[in-house]
């Protein structure tokens, strides 16, 4: 079937059908109907047009919802007809038909003595009268009409005549049945783009009539609410709403901006109702609804963003190589702590790890798909570093941004805060930062809005906090609100048995990075490296077995080789069971070195150190740590 469709109520309607298909490139199909019962049946569904005449055109307007183009009746059809019954010999000549062939006109004309006409309209269900009565009461000789005018014309004994729209009505039906194609195309080309852009949009969208009707809505809609319907456009809007608040939004017709509201199903959405007033006149309203999850969401995307900034943790637990026993405990802990969500506090000499530890915290953590921003405490002054952890407005100082520059603490929201060299802030600074810890919230410099954050803290220290905080250099609250969670680092030279692997580890890394193949016959090549104590740690061992890489020639790394590296490195012996120092002019500083030359021999022991000297942890600590708090 084609789009455009002739139900032709007369036979010559249909021969002039026919006749038109090979004067004209126009597509269309054709039934002949002279009842509603013999052509509502044939139309296919693909018809978009109809074209038919009189009163079947009125029917089929009547009972489908498909354009209907009536063919015209012409001055021509008219006079045709007229002259055709006048060579029969009828004077009194009637010309009856519907309203919608006709225009509304009831008078008579009179062209001579010989031939009268009488035109009339009527609706449906008057005309039989109106013929009744013309043959009745005003005596006429013959019916020009239509289809239903004839038959009760000549059921009376009187000459019906219908009244036929020629060729060229019919072709001027088939122009407009193309026009309305073309524009419902246009329309529906509208629509699709409309909708299109409507399931793009994540947000639910719906429009209603005056009536409550909705008029459109989108694919984020059906997943917000869980319609009813599989199709809600022409339903109204109480049908398809079972929430009260939102029914009386729509009854209230005024405009509700950033609601929260939670829907039937559990689902917590922001309501945005806009009325739509034309002259003071209401037509409808738009409704836009934002599922909070999807914002939710839509911000942690935003911030995954961040990554290219550096904001990412690489590191994770599997990424440590140790084979001591007490490390191993560390490790189990600091695992236990990356599924809470308190602050953690790490302490550690330089190179042990702790920015290792708290990477592999967070992404252990369910915050792992958040950000990771870390910062270095004791590297920025205290003005600095309050303008990148709290941010600022634009003009709150000199040399600020325009626009101003959000902080660390916003961009961690959602993820975690390194704060290393914890121990390194300012008395002053820790009482502000003691406030954002507690209020979970921050304002920039020179700003007046306070902004919301929901940010884990891990910070990290190589001196000992409850120290700093005996001897009022560190506020005990504020030192209460980090130490929720500690880890104690154990240096390198405290677990010797992890050394080789960690140096073979890395030799894997700087080759790599130095895109150089170097061998080894056996793991004894590396025991030389035993004999240094690794006051650097991990990042000493790590710079040691870069420069390995770029020293060693081409070929096999010799024991040799790690010796001379060794001896390149080392700047400290110990020699039987004497203790050597350097003089110095400040007691404290040989003291320290003391201490630490006797932790060696205990082999990094705390514990039985303190049991043999008679000390506390915390006094061994303040001892070794005496250089960080000069």
């Amino acid at each position: 079937m084609k789009d455009i469709l002739i139900i032709a109520p007369y036979p010559e309607l249909a021969k002039d059908a026919i006749q038109l298909r090979e004067k004209t490139d126009i597509k269309f199909s054709l039934i002949i109907g002279d009842s509603e019962k013999s052509y509502k049946q044939q139309i296919d569904s693909s018809t978009r047009v109809i074209i038919s005449r009189g009163g079947t055109a009125k029917s089929l307007r009547d009972s489908l919802d498909l354009p209907i183009v009536e063919v015209p009746v012409t001055t021509a059809d008219i006079l045709q007809s007229i002259s055709d019954v006048a060579k029969c010999g009828y004077k009194k000549i009637a010309i009856i038909t519907p309203a919608n062939i006709l225009s509304n006109i009831n008078h008579s004309l009179e062209l001579s003595d010989q031939l009268q006409l009488i035109f009339a309209t009527g609706v449906e269900g008057q005309i039989a009268n109106n013929v009744k009565r013309l043959i009745q009461l005003e005596k006429v000789e013959a019916i020009i009409g239509d289809r239903v005018s004839t038959n009760i014309a000549l059921q009376h004994g009187v000459h019906g005549h219908l009244l036929k729209s020629g060729e060229e009505s019919l072709l001027m039906a088939l122009e407009t049945a193309t026009n309305v194609l073309r524009a419902q195309t246009r329309e529906r080309a509208k629509i699709k783009e409309m909708q299109s852009i409507l399931n793009v949009i994540n947000d639910a969208v719906l429009t209603i009539d005056p009536n409550g009707i909705i008029q459109v809505y989108n694919d984020s809609a059906k997943r917000i609410f869980d319609f009813p319907y599989e199709d809600i456009v022409g339903k109204k809007y109480s049908d398809c709403f079972k929430d009260s608040h939102l029914l009386k939004l729509f009854e209230e017709k005024k405009e509700e901006r950033n609601l929260l509201h939670t829907v039937g199903n559990g689902k917590k959405i922001v309501v945005n109702q806009i009325p739509i007033y034309v002259d003071s006149v209401f037509h409808g309203s738009v409704g836009i609804y934002q599922e909070i999850s999807r914002i939710q969401n839509l911000e942690l995307n935003i911030r995954k963003r961040l990554n290219d900034r550096g904001l990412f943790a690489k590191s994770t637990f599997d990424d440590f190589v140790t084979t001591n026993s007490r490390m191993k405990q560390v490790v189990s802990e600091a695992r236990l702590y990356a599924k809470s969500e308190g602050t953690v506090l790490i302490y550690g000499e330089s190179g042990t790890g702790k920015e290792l530890f708290a990477q592999s915290i967070h992404n252990a953590s369910g915050r792992q798909k958040g950000p990771f921003v870390s910062v270095n405490c004791a590297a920025l002054n205290e003005n600095l570093l309050e303008s990148e952890l709290f941010g600022y407005v634009e003009g709150s100082f000199t040399g600020a941004l325009k626009g101003g520059r959000s902080g660390l603490f916003e961009l961690a929201h959602g993820g975690s805060l390194f704060l290393d060299e914890i121990g390194e802030i300012s008395p002053h600074f820790q009482v502000k930062l003691l406030r954002v810890l507690q209020e979970k919230e921050v304002r920039r410099i020179g700003g007046d809005r306070v902004i919301p954050i929901d940010v884990r803290i891990i910070c990290a220290t190589n001196k000992s906090l409850y120290d700093l905080s005996q001897d009022g250099k560190f506020r005990e609250d504020l030192y209460y609100r980090l130490c929720t969670l500690e880890l104690d680092l154990i240096p390198l030279r405290y677990r010797k048995e992890d050394i080789i692997p960690m140096a073979i580890s890395f030799l894997k890394v700087e080759m790599l990075r130095e895109k150089r193949t170097l061998f080894w016959e056996n793991t004894d090549v590396f025991l030389p490296l035993l004999d240094h104590k690794w006051p650097g740690n991990a990042r000493e061992l790590q710079n040691a077995i870069h420069r390995l890489v770029i020293c060693t020639p081409e070929g096999n790394i010799t024991q040799n080789h790690v010796s001379q590296l060794i001896e390149f490195v080392s700047r400290r012996k110990r020699t039987g069971n004497k203790l050597e120092v350097e003089l110095s002019n400040d007691f404290r500083e040989m003291e320290t070195a003391i201490w630490r030359k006797l932790l060696d021999v205990f082999n990094g022991d705390k514990e039985r150190l303190c049991q043999t000297y008679n000390i506390s942890k915390t006094t061994l600590w303040r001892k070794l740590n005496f250089e960080n708090e000069k």
